[in-house]
């Protein structure tokens, strides 16, 4: 067992019995609504203009991290795992209970040992299945809101909070119904998740920086998806992501320990619901702020073209990504932009930001980049990453955003509501956004 999971009083590694409470004394529920001080807002979501000195200068130091960010730099360092590795290998192996997951793993042989186990258990033809159930989720949260307001004889507009109720809560519902992950209570699962993927992915995925709720909200994570292991079945063809996990055999015929599975399954759950509460929000905002995307997000719902939509989405985010990009330690020293004038030398053992926002309002690769084009080719994006890491869970998080937008969009006259209409966060994660709407006419 893990020091950490000792710490935080969880299960041992490897239990599939331990049993699942909707709150644990060592994970109290965080009720106040607390964003970050305005600089580290500023620098999860910087303006575009920002990082364009940044694109100016050779590698610039600032305040000790190496900051790329002209697109063809940032490839080079994200298709470099041998130089530059992700910070966090060791945390995340850490607090999944002591087994490695993709996300931390550099090195190829190990890595694709492991993609090949997920790309076998998370089908592509799953697709469709996670679609209608995101779709029914949001279908079910809208109709919820309009009852609830007719209940209290109240008039159109009608008032969601689409942070909770859609950018997280159809998330939410894809892990119960998709992984077979049984949350007694969802919003705690989701700020446990939430605290653990700001840790691993905020640039300093240390022990010694883990703040007080990273262990217990570990602890958590462990607790709910160790009890939905122990009463889940194999089943190679299952409908649930638990299910498949316990019935894969490898080629020596060896099935999963459970501690392995629990470290897929919380590995999965982090890269993807923290991940699309952030991209989601920011989505949102951009749609809000501007009315040209707006537009052609709504004319692409309501044509039904699912494809557009993504699209639309796709460019949204694109002008307020999920964070600057990712972070990398270099390893040994390295030459980026080799056999040209910008070539420049990093150190051993330094901080590396491979600024993705940058690289995509990087104009000597990017047409037109300060214009929203939802008909952009594929790899102006690097939304996902780019090379070995490249995200796993791409087309599911692109399916369930697509069909929680498209449900929204298809109502009427959506606009941020008169009271709580503005973009609030629980540290840099979006956290509440009332939203007002009225049914679309028939």
């Amino acid at each position: 067992m893990s020091t950490i999971m000792q710490r935080a009083g969880a299960a041992p590694a490897g239990s599939a019995s331990s049993p699942a409470t909707g709150s644990i004394p060592h994970y109290p529920k965080d009720e106040a609504r607390k964003s970050a001080p305005w600089f580290k807002r500023l620098l999860a979501a910087p303006p575009p203009w920002l990082l364009a000195p940044a694109r100016a200068l050779r590698v610039p130091n600032l305040l000790g991290i190496r900051v790329v960010a002209r697109y063809l730099e940032v490839t080079e360092v994200l298709a470099r795992t041998d130089v530059f590795a992700v910070p966090f290998g060791d945390e995340i192996t850490a607090l999944g209970g002591g087994k490695p997951f993709l996300l931390g793993i550099d090195d190829c042989d190990a890595h694709g040992e492991q993609l090949r186990v997920l790309m076998q258990i998370f089908r592509r033809e799953d697709l469709k299945k996670i679609g209608k159930y995101a779709a029914e989720k949001a279908r079910a949260q809208i109709d919820l809101a309009i009852a609830e307001a007719r209940k209290n004889h109240e008039r159109p507009p009608y008032r969601i909070n689409a942070i909770k109720e859609l950018i997280t809560g159809v998330p939410l519902e894809i892990v119960a119904r998709y992984y077979g992950i049984d949350m007694p209570d969802r919003q705690l699962f989701a700020d446990a998740a939430i605290d653990v993927s700001g840790h691993l992915f905020g640039g300093n995925a240390k022990p010694e920086a883990r703040g007080p709720r990273i262990a217990p909200a570990a602890a958590y994570l462990h607790d709910v998806v160790d009890a939905s292991i122990g009463k889940a079945h194999p089943n190679a063809d299952g409908d649930k992501i638990v299910e498949r996990l316990l019935a894969y055999r490898d080629p020596a015929n060896q099935q999963l320990a459970p501690e392995v599975v629990r470290a897929m399954l919380i590995g999965m759950i982090v890269g993807f619901v923290p991940t699309n509460t952030m991209a989601g929000g920011h989505i949102l905002e951009v749609l809000l702020c501007k009315e040209q995307a707006m537009n052609a997000a709504c004319h692409a719902a309501r044509l039904g073209d699912d494809d557009l939509l993504n699209r639309c989405l796709l460019e949204a985010l694109r002008f307020m990504p999920i964070n600057p990009g990712p972070f990398r330690t270099c390893k040994k020293a390295f030459t980026i932009a080799a056999d040209t004038p910008r070539a420049k030398t990093i150190p051993p053992n330094s901080k590396v930001l491979a600024s993705t926002f940058a690289a995509m309002f990087d104009p000597r690769s990017v047409r037109e980049p300060k214009s929203f084009n939802p008909g952009r080719p594929a790899a102006d994006y690097l939304h996902f990453g780019h090379g070995l890491h490249w995200c796993i869970g791409a087309y599911i998080a692109q399916t369930q955003l697509t069909q929680t937008f498209k449900v929204l969009l298809q109502q009427a006259k959506v606009g941020r509501a008169a009271k709580d209409g503005r973009l609030k966060r629980r540290g840099n994660f979006p956290d509440r956004l009332y939203l007002e709407f009225q049914e679309p006419s028939r």
